[in-house]
C-alpha cells in the first residue's frame, strides 16, 4: 500500500501540472485569469484531502479493523469540515471564484482517484 501512494503522489503532481496548464490557457484564453486563484484555491484543499486520506491510510495499515476504521471517519469529518470552509470563503468572493474552485478541487479528486485505481489495478495484476 505505501509503495502505492508514494508512486501515486508524483504521479498526481504531474498530472496536475498539466492540468493546470490547461486550465489556466483556457481561463487565460476566455479573458477570465482572475479564475485561476479561484482555481488554486480549489487545489489546496484537494491536496489537504489526499494527504491526510494518505496519511490515515499509511497508519491505519498497522490497526485493528476498529482502529481503522475509526481513523477512517474522523479523517472523512475533517476533510469535509475544510472543504466547507474553502468553499464558503469562496462564495463570499463571487459565484465565479465558487466555482473555479470547486473545480479546481473536483479536478484534484478525479485524477487522484483515477490514479488510485490505476495503480491498485496495476498492483493486483502482477
Amino acid at each position: 500500500m505505501r509503495e502505492i501512494l508514494l508512486t501515486g503522489t508524483r504521479q498526481l503532481l504531474k498530472a496536475l501540472a498539466v492540468c493546470t496548464l490547461l486550465c489556466a490557457s483556457t481561463l487565460w484564453g476566455m479573458g477570465r485569469p482572475e479564475l485561476i486563484g479561484g482555481l488554486m484555491a480549489g487545489y489546496a484543499p484537494g491536496l489537504v484531502w489526499y494527504g491526510v486520506m494518505f496519511g490515515r491510510l499509511w497508519r491505519s495499515a498497522d490497526m485493528t479493523v476498529s482502529q481503522a476504521k475509526q481513523q477512517v471517519v474522523v479523517g472523512a469529518i475533517l476533510r469535509l469540515l475544510l472543504m466547507g470552509a474553502v468553499f464558503w470563503a469562496a462564495i463570499q468572493v463571487s459565484f465565479g471564484q465558487f466555482l473555479a474552485t470547486v473545480a479546481g478541487f473536483g479536478i484534484v479528486y478525479v485524477l487522484g482517484m483515477v490514479l488510485l485505481m490505476l495503480a491498485n489495478r496495476k498492483l493486483f495484476r502482477q
